[in-house]
C-alpha cells in the first residue's frame, strides 16, 4: 500500500510504483488504482484528484516531495498546461525504454508471447520534428489578443504560448508572429483553427474561417506569408473547400536511400516525423528480406510510403488503401518516379475484400501492414489465404498490435522480431514494428 496520509478531500500524498501505458504514474490507495499525470516511478508526490470512479482515480501532481533520479527539467515553458506533450519530464532515452516496456507488457498480457529477438529502439532528434499539427485559434476579447497554439490539456482553451519546441522550427519558432497576423484580420473572432503541413521545402497553413475574408485580410495574410516564407490555404467549410490563397504548391518529401520523391496534398496523411520515417522504411525493407522474385502486398498503403520503396527490390507490389484520394496520389507518385511494378487499389479493409481482383486467386509471399490505431484484425484472417510467409506489421497502438498478434499466432505465424520507434518524442504515443513468419 503506497498511501501515507490523506491531506484533504481531493489531495493526497502517494508513492508512485510504476508507469502506465499512457505515461502516468501508478499507485494504489483504498483498493483503487491512482493514475497520476506528471509522476515517475519511485517518486513521492502530492497529487490533486481530477477524476474518481469506482475502481480508479486520476490525479495531477501538485508537488514533488521526493523526485526520481530520472526526472529532468522540461524544455518547454508551458509544459504541463499544453496538451501537445506529456513526457518532457523524462529524458529521451528513458522515454523510449518506457515505450519498449509497454510494448513488451502488451505482448505478454494479450498475446502471451515475446519476440524471439527485440530490435534496438529507433530514435532520431527529439525536438523540432513535428510536421503535421492542428493548432487552435481563439480571440480573447478582454485582452484584445489572439492565441494560437495547442489546446490546453483536457480543455478546449488554447494554450498561451509564443513558441513550440516539438513543431518544426519553420513554424514552432514563429507562433507569436502568427498570432499577431491573425489579430490584424477583421474576422479574427471567426477563426477556430489552423491546420499545419510542413514539407521539406514548403510550410503550408490551412486557415479555417467561418466568415469570408476581406481584400484587406487577404493582403495581411499575403504579407505574413512573404515574411515567413509560408503558403496560406483557406478552408471555409468541409475538406472540399480547401484552396490556396494565391497559388498552390507541390508538397514533397524524399526517401533518398531508394531514390524516391513523394508528393502529397496539405490535408493528406503523412508521417509527422520525416527523418524517423526514412529509418523506419529502411528497417521494414530489411526485415522483409526482399528479392526480385517476391510478390508483396502493402495493406493500408496511403500515399505509397512503403509501397514505392519496396517496388525497387521485388517482382511486383500491390498497395491497398481505403481513401480514394490517397490511392490516386499513390498512382501519381509511382508514375512520377518511373515505377511500373507497383499498382494501387481502393478497398475498405474493414469489410470483406475476398471478391476483389487483387485478392481473388492471388499469391503474395510477403506483406506489410500499417493500419490506424484500431489495428487490422479484419484483414489478418485473410493473410494465410494469400499465402503470406513473411509479414512486417507497423503499429501506432501496442494494444491492437498485441491483439492482432494473438490472432496471427493462431493462424500459424511466429513473432520473430519487435521493437519501438520514437515517431512522437515527448509524448506517450508508441510506434512499433514487428516481424512475423509462417511456413507453408
Amino acid at each position: 500500500m503506497s498511501r501515507r496520509r490523506k491531506l484533504k478531500s481531493k489531495s493526497y500524498e502517494i508513492e508512485i510504483e510504476s508507469l502506465s501505458h499512457e505515461g502516468r504514474g501508478i499507485s494504489h490507495m483504498d483498493n483503487k488504482v491512482i493514475f497520476t499525470r506528471g509522476a515517475l516511478p519511485g517518486e513521492k508526490v502530492i497529487a490533486s484528484r481530477t477524476l474518481s470512479r469506482a475502481k480508479y482515480e486520476e490525479a495531477d501532481v501538485t508537488e514533488i516531495l521526493e523526485p526520481s533520479s530520472d526526472r529532468i527539467e522540461p524544455k518547454c515553458s508551458v509544459y504541463g498546461i499544453c496538451g501537445g506533450c506529456s513526457f518532457q519530464h523524462l529524458s529521451s532515452e528513458n522515454q523510449i525504454n518506457a515505450k519498449q516496456d509497454w510494448l513488451q507488457s502488451a505482448f505478454k498480457g494479450q498475446a502471451k508471447v515475446e519476440p524471439k529477438e527485440w530490435l534496438k529502439p529507433m530514435q532520431i532528434g527529439s525536438w523540432g520534428y513535428r510536421r503535421k499539427a492542428r493548432l487552435g485559434v481563439r480571440y480573447v476579447a478582454k485582452k484584445e489578443r489572439v492565441l494560437v497554439g495547442f489546446r490546453e490539456r483536457k480543455s478546449s482553451f488554447v494554450t498561451v504560448m509564443s513558441r513550440c519546441e516539438v513543431l518544426h522550427p519553420s513554424l514552432g519558432d514563429n507562433l507569436e508572429l502568427l498570432s499577431e497576423c491573425i489579430e490584424r484580420l477583421s474576422i479574427k473572432e471567426h477563426i477556430p483553427q489552423i491546420e499545419v503541413a510542413i514539407a521539406e521545402k514548403d510550410t503550408i497553413l490551412i486557415l479555417r474561417h467561418l466568415q469570408p475574408l476581406t481584400n484587406k485580410d487577404e493582403e495581411v495574410l499575403s504579407d505574413f506569408a512573404q515574411k515567413l516564407q509560408i503558403t496560406w490555404y483557406l478552408q471555409s467549410g468541409g475538406l472540399d473547400t480547401i484552396k490556396p490563397l494565391t497559388k498552390s504548391v507541390q508538397l514533397t518529401y524524399s526517401i533518398p536511400d531508394h531514390s524516391i520523391e513523394m508528393s502529397f496534398l496539405p490535408n493528406d496523411f503523412t508521417q509527422v516525423n520525416f527523418e524517423l520515417n526514412k529509418k523506419m522504411i529502411n528497417l521494414a525493407i530489411d526485415l522483409l528480406e526482399l528479392d526480385e522474385q517476391d510478390n508483396v502486398i502493402d495493406l493500408f498503403c496511403g500515399l505509397g510510403n512503403f509501397t514505392l520503396p519496396i517496388s525497387k527490390y521485388v517482382n511486383k507490389v500491390v498497395g491497398i488503401e481505403g481513401d480514394r484520394g490517397l490511392v490516386e496520389r499513390a498512382k501519381e507518385n509511382a508514375e512520377a518516379n518511373n515505377i511500373s511494378n507497383a499498382s494501387f487499389y481502393k478497398a475498405d479493409l474493414f469489410e470483406d475484400v475476398s471478391g476483389f481482383e487483387w485478392f481473388r486467386g492471388q499469391n503474395y509471399n510477403k506483406a506489410l501492414i500499417d493500419p490506424a490505431r484500431t489495428g487490422a484484425i479484419e484483414i489478418v484472417d485473410l493473410l494465410p489465404k494469400l499465402n503470406v510467409e513473411r509479414l512486417v506489421y507497423v503499429s501506432c497502438n501496442p494494444a491492437t498490435l498485441a491483439r492482432d498478434t494473438a490472432r496471427l499466432i493462431d493462424l500459424g505465424f511466429y513473432l520473430e522480431n519487435a521493437g519501438v520507434m520514437d515517431m512522437f518524442p515527448q509524448t506517450a504515443h508508441v510506434e512499433s514494428i514487428a516481424l512475423f513468419t509462417r511456413k507453408k
